[in-house]
């Protein structure tokens, strides 16, 4: 590298005027210019350092250090966490292992209709409701429960057809014949009276309790819950153990309905059949609320679901057939 020579002299003499205040010089350091120059060239020699560089150098120095200490014990923080983090993962690996090996537990068995305690119906429950359904999607878990409680409840449905459906199918004739006659219930049995009316509603039956404030009810589904809440003790599923078990049959039973895909349908079916498995029931020996939302649902789309339902489905079908009167 050449040289170049300094751009201002330093013997150069600035007279200060008298009128203006004198300040003390900025830098406390003292530093003599004169020592650390070449008397030859007036260069600072190479390799020497003022006292205020070598300064600021040691402050930014120990900044440096401060901040890679305080980073090195960070991570050694983090380091002691994943390690502290590792040991509770393989104790709770080893704690399942253990527990894979140990005999199966058996569930809680699930309460029987003769186990749940027969309570008197509360007459304040029971009020009429209105059921608007598609003659395509025909609501047969109401015959169902019209028949199994004949002895401790009296369903009373009385059918219309609105306008907006030109013929009922001879499925829905069928049905509403069998809904309307009059079975063996006696006459001091607490009702309900049921007006159910044929409307194009698609499968979204709708249930209405208040007309006046018109807040339906959507859903067979939902209607059965409705109606196991405030029917017969011994058959509300609410009372037994394995509620969440139901409610999700259930809402498993509602997409069967209501989703149009038929590949969605089959994937929901094959749950369901899952469920069932080798049992004559979803509530084992006793009917349960599952039977009949399960055998409701798939009689309605039984038509693009037919190949998929094996065996066992159509026995536990056919007995909820036999015992309700479907």
């Amino acid at each position: 590298m050449y040289r170049l020579k300094p751009v201002m002299k330093q013997d150069v003499v600035c007279e200060l005027p008298s009128c203006m205040y004198t300040l003390k010089p900025v830098s406390t350091y003292s530093f003599d210019p004169k020592a650390f120059t070449d008397s030859t060239t007036g260069l600072i020699e190479p390799g020497t350092v003022d006292p205020m560089s070598r300064e600021i150098d040691n402050l930014l120095q120990k900044a440096e250090d401060d901040e890679l200490r305080m980073l090195a014990e960070r991570q050694q923080r983090v380091l002691q966490q994943l390690a502290e983090l590792k040991k509770e993962i393989l104790a709770m690996r080893t704690e399942l292992k253990l527990n894979a090996k140990a005999p199966a537990q058996q569930s809680t068995p699930v309460k029987s209709k003769a186990q749940l305690k027969a309570e008197p119906i509360n007459l304040t429950y029971l009020q009429d409701f209105v059921v608007n359904a598609s003659p395509e999607y025909v609501p047969y878990s109401l015959l169902a429960l019209k028949n199994l409680w004949k002895d401790r409840l009296n369903l009373q449905v009385e059918c219309f057809t609105h306008s907006t459906v030109p013929k009922l199918s001879d499925e829905a004739l069928s049905f509403q014949k069998a809904i309307t006659t009059s079975g063996t219930t006696a006459a001091n049995l607490p009702k309900i009276k049921v007006t159910l009316i044929w409307k194009n509603v698609g499968a979204y039956t709708e249930m209405i309790t208040s007309p006046t404030s018109y807040v339906p009810i959507c859903g067979e589904v939902n209607i059965l819950r409705y109606l196991s809440r405030c029917g017969p003790s011994e058959y509300n599923y609410e009372q037994q153990d394995n509620v969440d078990e139901v409610d999700s049959i259930l809402d498993a039973c509602y997409l069967l309905l209501n989703k149009q895909n038929v590949k969605q349908r089959q994937q929901i079916l094959r749950t369901l059949g899952s469920k069932l498995g080798k049992a004559a029931g979803f509530g084992g020996a006793e009917l349960s609320v599952c039977d009949i939302a399960f055998t409701s649902a798939v009689k309605q789309v039984q038509r693009t679901i037919a190949k998929d339902i094996n065996p066992n489905m159509h026995k536990c079908m056919g007995r909820v057939a036999t015992m309700v009167g479907l």
